[in-house]
Order: structure tokens, then sequence, then C-alpha cells
């Protein structure tokens, strides 16, 4: 008579999905990974440039903002002084960045909407108006007031800081009344015409 014997299970057999991959992986668990490397290369380009403070990118039509001589009476005479304010970069004096390897800036000033009238009023090559009334006046390149901005001409030298900072705008205007004679009341403007060239 045949003895029956019960089937063997193998441990093979005997493994669930699970545990045979765990089986697997620490069979394998031995073999390297293998591994890539290399450089990865970043870059911006950086143009020289300057802008007006707060009108980044415009090139034309920029307000300067307004050289507000302080109000005088009518009889007034002597010498004002004002620079640029309130123009786009805000309340204060107008300012332009420029990149610190711009080399200097140019700067031309046109002669208003009324050079050469007043001239017997005081001394300037540009003037405001009122009416029939002029007052004149002129625009410096330094605070001292001792290089006019000549007409149409640009000036040349203006530094520009290392740090690349703003600096303000180069332009001092100066009443110079020589006239004992009382003017007409009211608000005597003009409007120039500055180019920047870098």
């Amino acid at each position: 008579m045949a003895t029956h014997h019960p089937p063997v299970r193998t441990t093979a057999r005997r493994c669930g999905a699970a545990a045979c991959a765990a089986a697997l992986a620490l069979a394998t668990g031995n073999a390297h990974a293998a591994t890539l490397g290399g450089t990865l290369t970043a870059n911006l380009t950086l143009t020289a440039s300057c802008i007006v403070v707060g009108v980044p990118g415009s090139t034309s039509g920029i307000n300067l903002g307004t050289i507000t001589f302080a109000s005088q009476p009518s009889t007034f005479t002597g010498t004002l002084s004002a620079i640029p304010t309130g123009g786009a970069s805000g309340g204060g004096a107008t300012q332009v960045l420029c990149s610190p390897d711009v080399s200097g800036l140019q700067i031309s000033i046109d002669g208003g909407s009324n050079a050469g009238q007043g001239s017997g009023i005081g001394v300037g090559t540009r003037a405001m108006r009122n009416g029939t009334a002029f007052v004149p006046y002129e625009i410096y390149q330094d605070i001292g007031h001792t290089v006019a901005y000549p007409v149409g001409t640009a000036l040349t030298g203006f530094a520009i800081p290392a740090s690349g900072a703003a600096i303000n705008l180069p332009i001092f205007g100066q009443i110079n009344k020589t006239s004992n004679s009382a003017l007409p009341s009211g608000t005597y403007t003009d409007t120039l015409v500055v180019t920047l060239t870098f």
C-alpha cells in the first residue's frame, strides 16, 4: 500500500506579494547606484543706463519737476535760488540714477518759451512770463551758480557715484532782479526742455 505524504510547501510558495518584494529588495541591496553630475550656469545681462527716479523705463516726456522760487512781493529786488522738486521722483529734489559704469552725463537745456526777454528787469538768458511782464532767470550746473547752462548746448562731466546711488539733478535756478521797478502781481512761468545723454 502506498504511503500518502502531504504536499510540501516551499518558502517561495508561502511568501505573499509584500514579503516577496521585501526579500527581493534585500537581495539586491548591495548593488551600487549610478550618479550623474555637472554644472548649471545662470546669467543676466545689464546694460549701462540712467533713469529719473520714479519713472524706470521712460525716455521722454518725463516730469522733471518745477523750479519753484519762494513767493515774493512784487516790489522785490535781489537774488532768489531754487532747484527742481516735485517731479516723478516725489516731493523732494528730482533725482537721477545711473549705473556706476556710466562714464558721465551730458545735460542740455533749451532757452524755454521766453529766452532773452526782460533784460531791463534783471540778469538771465531765460525768462518767466506773466501776461506781458517777464522775470529773467538763469540755470546753473552747480549750487554756487558759477557755470550757467548755455541755451541748447550740452554741458559734460557730471560724475556718477561709484556706489550706484542716485544724485540730485544738477540744475540750479537763480533769479537776479536788478531793477527797482515793481512788477505786476501774479504767477510767472516758463517751460524748459532738458535732455540727458549718457
